[in-house]
């Protein structure tokens, strides 16, 4: 039995999707599970592409010309689904032949945290190295309802909506794509409370949209998550 890790946070689950495909893991494929069959999941990707191989388990595959294949898995609060995420390296091997892989690099098949976020290529600024580099940004539906509700935020009387909306698009993950995007959004909020409000400035002071720090794993195995859930007894 495969007893994989499974990830308690976004932002860190999408730092280590961003390792993957900078290491070669460019082709996905992804979808969610009720926790109750995820165990099946979880086996049936070991015994079929190897997801639970080593270090130098998977040297040797590349070696050999052979993919290497990664599994990771996401829970969400007071959810009995987890997502998952099957990335593969190029090479031959079932994970080619049995799954429908896409190309991180595709535009119409990007790698996505549901609906929310999308991994892209994009230029780095000069001073950085001017070389692109992966980064999350928001995908259009996530980022228009981020728009509709600054907007609607603002036309309201009392600026309890639009402060209660600044934190939260404070705590947008702070990749270097997702945070210009909420630069754009803040720069937003302060046109259409301006328009709406006059001189009157606009609550919630100064608001500083932070950079996302490298972060250490912060993951449960899936047996523990099985067995606090009472879908597996202890020990099994």
């Amino acid at each position: 039995m495969y007893d994989p890790p499974v990830h308690l946070y976004k932002t860190i689950l999408m730092q280590r999707l961003i390792d993957a495909v900078t290491r070669g893991y460019v082709h996905h494929t992804s979808g969610a599970v009720p926790l109750a069959r995820a165990q099946r999941l979880a086996d049936k990707f070991a015994r079929r592409y190897g997801v639970h191989t080593n270090s130098n388990q998977r040297a040797y595959a590349k070696r050999q010309g052979r993919a290497n294949a990664r599994l990771y898995l996401l829970a969400y609060d007071q959810s009995d689904e987890l997502d998952w995420w099957l990335l593969a390296t190029p090479g031959s091997g079932r994970v080619h032949d049995e799954e429908r892989l896409h190309l991180a690099a595709d535009r119409r098949h990007r790698i996505r945290i549901k609906d929310d976020y999308e991994l892209v290529r994009a230029p780095r600024r000069k001073h950085h190295g001017g070389r692109h580099v992966w980064t999350w940004r928001m995908t259009r539906p996530c980022y228009e309802r981020w728009r509709h509700r600054l907007i609607q935020a603002c036309r309201m009387p009392s600026p309890r909506g639009i402060t209660e909306s600044l934190q939260s698009l404070r705590r947008v993950p702070g990749f270097s794509g997702t945070r210009q995007q909420a630069i754009e959004l803040l720069r937003l909020a302060h046109r259409e409370w301006r328009r709406r409000h006059g001189k009157i400035a606009l609550p919630g002071g100064e608001i500083r949209l932070p950079y996302v720090e490298r972060t250490a794993d912060s993951t449960e195995q899936l047996s523990a998550l099985l067995v606090e859930n009472g879908l597996m007894q202890g020990g099994a």
